[in-house]
């Protein structure tokens, strides 16, 4: 029997995205920031439907950073940041996110050359 017609498959995977259901909120309001966001930009839509689906994969994983970062440099961060995060990964999009960290990269390598690039 293929695993689409267990019963047992689908009880599985209805049961991760429950567990899930708060990280999947992160997402959509990340997708939905980042729709809006390239609405009023006036992006075409292949852009619009790229942009969401990365900002909300990026902020999918919002909680569980901000976990690490917590415990790393042992600070106490409370649930509604990664709310906040997930805002704000929506809000400024993924080309800023990943300019911004290709420039802390570079300076971390001592790249010395424009931008870094």
């Amino acid at each position: 029997m293929s695993p689409e017609h267990d019963l047992g498959f689908w009880a599985n995977v209805l049961m991760w995205l429950y567990a899930h259901k708060t990280e999947w909120g992160y997402a959509g309001v990340a997708g939905m920031f980042s729709l809006l966001r390239n609405a009023y930009a006036k992006s075409p839509w292949s852009n619009r439907v790229l942009d969401a689906v990365s900002c909300s994969a990026l902020a999918f994983f919002a909680a569980p950073t901000l976990q690490v970062i917590g415990a790393v440099f042992n600070w106490s961060v409370p649930d509604a940041a990664a709310q906040v995060l997930a805002v704000y990964i929506g809000y400024v999009g993924n080309d800023y996110i990943s300019e911004k960290l290709r420039g802390w990269i570079s300076r971390k390598a001592g790249d010395t050359t424009n931008d870094g690039q």
